[in-house]
């Protein structure tokens, strides 16, 4: 559950189809929620497949509040991950290593250096830079630590991809040497579109009731949903929209308490649901609600390719290169981050023009059908990946 999860899982099983074989080192699951999933025993290595791939989850001390139990937790899976890893999964011919967060890049190193192969870094997000900016960390000692950490790791890296163009560029800043390429999120089409709807979506989000957006995802402090909470209290009456909320996360209990304590009757906050239930819940609303909270360099949220996909309008808080893709794509319509009288002035513009929703819904699908099918993405990161496999075993002895 996640959209890294999910994005890593599904290229996993397209790279199955293309010759590889894949394993993934990971912890017991325990995100969003930040408590062991039941059905697993705190302290014990569980093994299983997913799909075709096989996992090796590893003990790992869960926490999803807190910066310095955040850490506790990152730290306590790099240690689990160095010390089961070797033991539990094959030698592999190559390692692929999610990042942020930074710090398993100790474990890369670590088992790069143990099974004499080398590794890839993939960078979804630009660490620490991107915790500085959403003010989870002040700059000091310890983010000079952090950034000394992201230099060693991208040169010392067989290659680095990246999720966006700024990422790309902001690795080639810092190890010019490094082998790069940009392999954005993306989507599978095929799973998403206007024909998923079913009744039982339509009736846990209350469609057909007047435009009703959705956002669907983490609700965590860095998406800042207070602000969807500010746009239902001012929307005008005559504008008959309502906005749904489904996920867990960090937020969540201060989200339904402030629904509850300041009577917000348009918005309603359902629990996080299975990941296949989301193709007909995206395919029973009218508009996809995609929220940043501050300019983060190289973020680009995942969920406007699950809403290009399923022919929805976006209305999007961002700025930077997710900004730019919505509005190349023509797939809705962009807000800067803390400009509340404009994200009030979209959704009401949304919410009360059919023929525009359709217009940059059927452009989204369009981009999705094109630009962001995974197929395509999958196809990208393969050619990498061979060629760093390929440089690396031309440089040894």
């Amino acid at each position: 559950m996640g959209a890294p999860q999910a994005r890593l899982s599904e290229l996993g099983e397209r790279l199955i189809d293309r010759g590889w074989r894949i394993e993934a080192l990971t912890a017991l699951p325990n995100y969003p929620t930040g408590s062991l999933f039941p059905g697993y025993v705190a302290g014990k290595t569980i093994v299983e497949n997913v799909g075709r791939i096989r996992a090796v989850r590893v003990p790992m001390w869960p926490s999803k509040t807190g910066m310095a139990k955040r850490l506790a937790s990152y730290f306590s899976f790099v240690a689990s991950a160095s010390a089961f890893g070797p033991g539990r999964c094959a030698r592999p011919d190559l390692l692929y290593v999610e990042s942020p967060p930074l710090f398993i890049g100790y474990a890369a190193r670590y088992l790069s250096a143990r099974w004499r192969c080398p590794y890839v870094l993939n960078v979804s997000d630009l660490w620490p830079e991107s915790a500085i900016r959403l003010g989870l960390v002040q700059p000091g000692t310890a983010t000079r630590l952090a950034a000394g950490l992201e230099r060693t790791l991208y040169r010392r890296a067989a290659g680095v991809t990246g999720q966006s163009s700024e990422i790309i560029d902001a690795v080639r800043q810092r190890a010019p040497a490094t082998p790069t390429e940009l392999v954005t999120n993306g989507v599978d089409p095929s799973r998403f579109g206007r024909d998923k709807a079913d009744a039982a979506a339509r009736a846990l989000l209350g469609a057909g009731r007047g435009p009703l957006f959705i956002y669907a995802g983490l609700l965590g402090w860095a998406q800042r949903l207070d602000q969807i909470l500010d746009v239902a209290r001012v929307l005008p009456a005559a504008v008959d929209a309502r906005f749904v909320l489904v996920g867990d996360g960090p937020d969540r209990d201060k989200l339904v308490r402030r629904v509850a304590d300041e009577r917000i009757p348009r918005v309603t906050i359902l629990p996080a649901q299975p990941p296949e239930r989301i193709p007909a819940l995206l395919a029973a609303a009218d508009v996809a609600l995609v929220t940043l909270g501050a300019s983060i360099p190289g973020a680009v949220p995942s969920k406007i390719y699950e809403a290009m996909a399923s022919e929805l309008p976006i209305v999007l808080v961002a700025d930077g290169e997710p900004a730019r893709r919505v509005v190349e794509a023509g797939a809705g319509l962009v807000v800067p981050p803390g400009d509340a009288r404009a994200l009030v002035a979209a959704c009401e513009r949304v919410a009360t023009a059919p023929a525009l929703r359709a217009m940059m819904g059927a452009a989204g699908r369009r981009a999705a059908e094109t630009l962001y099918d995974r197929d395509h993405i999958a196809s990208t990161l393969d050619r990498f990946l061979r060629a760093r496999l390929g440089a690396a075993a031309s440089c040894r002895p």
